[in-house]
């Protein structure tokens, strides 16, 4: 009689592959050689990982509120086996934020599932994924326990991350040539550049690069679509969660010198009319004080989370290569952009990024409560929209449309938490992409593809953006960076998956996104067809734009679905169209005018 023990499929795969992990894989890229390891994927597929490397030289000293510089070459072989640190930030989102991270940390990794083996082999090279990440320009991480490549590594894709300078660190500008801006911007240039020359050695294909983020990296995808700096760079983009239009994500001109002033006078600079003298001021002080020193910008809770954001430029003798020139609608106005194949889309409940963590902690929550009409306008930036003398009767407006009434409202009650919600999610979101996908569109932007991610699995980032255990019952939805979750293996912040049907989504994401990698399209196969958005340029009148719809949850017994639907959110975004808000968009009012 023999005993047998049973092996799991991913201990044999494993097992069955310990050959290709005998040595650690060494490249050598056009600045050095570097060795990286052997990691394995979900189904325990091997492939090859090399982490921090370096795309540009640290941004330190003289080379803050700079644009970055190429790197220098290195000698020895530089062993490329560990996360690199996060770019310094204070992520507000996250529970007891502290400062944390370097500003020495502009480095990317590199995940593939082969290395390439002849220099001229090109056809053996595989489709680049470059993955920008979210974080509202302020925060965000690219390290492997939070974007761990497992599930994607599963695909026949070459995938990038990399980091990129945040907060004031990546955004800080005076508006002139004393620091111009968008270095953050600037660095994910960089690393696109960094990927256009080295990425071939580690068998990814220069000529099929798609570019997709979420939040601040969807919005970063859209923006590459109208620099100078990133044409040829990328081939195909995904935006989830965040584009251009985005209140958060709309450049600055005008206010960046009052920002800029007023940071100085938080760490004690006193010359604050020569920006040359002020800008001398703050590379003399540590990147931790100016971090730090944010906090003072705050006015209720960690609000305004985003102070540093993209900035207009101006082209100059000393910023001759200037990211954008002009507002990102004025691009699209005039039909200077990319049109690059692109996706783009939405999760069910965007707003719990906010909502949930006010509504959830009881000083925020009473705070609100208290004054809910003085505070609501400032949380949801009218100032930004509207003069200052439109700003309560246009929340008059939305408070009756929204919440039901004029009158004082409970934000416990279950009505006005879905409402929140829903209006966070409408005004920081929800609108604004779908006046990009729209005006993208109708300026000649045929291959679009639009989305709504209505999955809701066992774990959610709604949890950790409420930065609390204190709960209510209250069935949240999905939130913000939820899709996420099936994309990246994210071991810092949730346990493995054991769900089926989170698994079945995991399959689910990951096949629509690299197939529209690999094949240009996120439905290659004839058993799900998802058509590309072509409601406008073609005379077409209906603004009720189609989408898929990836719906289910993993309580169901059923697995998830992908389903084409239309007239997503068609009244509440009706009723943005109507408001007399500066952002909206005069071409898609008037179109059945002009059509």
């Amino acid at each position: 009689m023999c005993t047998c023990k049973i092996i799991s499929v991913k201990a044999l795969l494993v097992l069955c592959n310990a050959v290709f992990a005998k040595e650690d894989p060494i490249v050598e890229t056009k600045y050095g050689i570097v060795e990286g390891k052997t990691a394995y994927s979900i189904s325990g597929r091997p492939f090859y990982s090399f982490q921090g490397i370096p795309y540009a030289k640290p941004p330190l000293d003289n080379l803050r509120f700079k644009a970055p510089v190429e790197p220098n070459k290195w000698p020895d072989i530089m062993k490329t086996k560990d996360n690199a640190p996060h770019c310094l930030q204070k992520n507000y989102l996250f529970s007891n934020p502290k400062v944390i991270g370097s500003e020495d940390c502009l480095y990317l990794n590199v995940y593939s599932p082969k290395l390439r083996a002849r220099r001229h082999a090109r056809k053996s090279l595989l489709p680049v994924m470059v993955f920008i990440h979210w974080g509202g320009f302020f925060t965000g991480f690219s390290s492997s326990d939070y974007l761990g490549p497992e599930y994607i590594m599963d695909k026949n894709v070459v995938l990038v991350t990399f980091n990129y300078r945040l907060g004031i660190l990546g955004f800080f500008s005076t508006n002139d040539d004393a620091a111009p801006g968008n270095y953050g911007l600037k660095d994910q240039v960089a690393a696109l550049k960094w990927v256009q020359s080295n990425i071939e050695y580690f068998g990814g294909d220069n000529e099929k690069v798609t570019i997709f983020g979420q939040s601040a990296g969807g919005a970063s995808v859209n923006l590459h679509m109208f620099s100078p700096e990133s044409k040829d760079l990328f081939h195909q983009g995904i935006s989830q969660s965040g584009t251009s239009l985005a209140l958060w994500a709309k450049p600055l001109s005008e206010t960046q010198l009052i920002l800029a002033r007023t940071q100085a006078t938080f760490v004690g600079c006193k010359d604050l009319e020569n920006t040359t003298i002020l800008v001398t001021c703050l590379r003399n002080k540590t990147a931790e004080n100016l971090v730090e020193s944010g906090d003072k910008f705050k006015f209720f809770s960690i609000d305004p989370l985003n102070v540093y954001l993209p900035s207009i430029e101006q082209k100059t003798e000393s910023n001759p290569n200037p990211f954008i020139t002009k507002q990102p609608i004025d691009y699209i106005r005039s039909k200077e952009f990319y049109k690059v194949p692109w996706i783009l889309g939405l999760v069910t409940d965007e707003g719990l990024i906010r909502a949930e963590a006010i509504l959830r902690q009881p000083t925020t929550r009473t705070a609100l409560n208290k004054d809910f009409n003085k505070l609501m306008p400032e949380l949801i930036a009218l100032s930004m929209s509207t003069p200052s003398s439109n700003i309560s009767r246009i929340w008059s407006k939305i408070k009756e449309y929204y919440f039901k009434s004029l009158h004082e409202i409970n934000i416990t009650e279950p009505r006005n938490m879905k409402a929140l919600i829903n209006l966070y999610s409408d005004r920081s979101f929800s609108y604004s992409t779908y006046q990009a996908a729209l005006f993208h569109n109708l300026k000649g932007h045929d291959d679009i593809w639009f989305y709504n991610f209505n999955y809701t699995g066992q774990y959610s980032y709604g949890d950790v953006f409420a930065a609390t255990k204190e709960d209510i019952n209250y069935d949240w939805g999905v939130s913000h960076c939820d899709d996420l979750l099936y994309l990246f293996n994210s071991s810092a912040l949730f346990p493995e998956f054991e769900n089926n049907n989170d698994l079945i989504m995991i399959q689910t994401m990951t096949d629509l996104w690299t197939n529209f990698a690999i094949y240009g399209h996120p439905t290659p196969s004839k058993t799900v067809q998802w058509p590309k958005l072509d409601n406008l340029s073609h005379g077409m009148l209906d603004k009720n734009i189609y989408y898929m719809n990836i719906n289910g949850s993993y309580k169901d017994s059923n697995p998830p679905s992908l389903k084409m639907e239309k007239g997503f959110y068609k009244e509440r975004f009706k009723f943005w169209e109507d408001i007399p808000l500066v952002e909206n968009i005069e071409e898609l009012k008037q179109m059945h005018i002009e059509m």
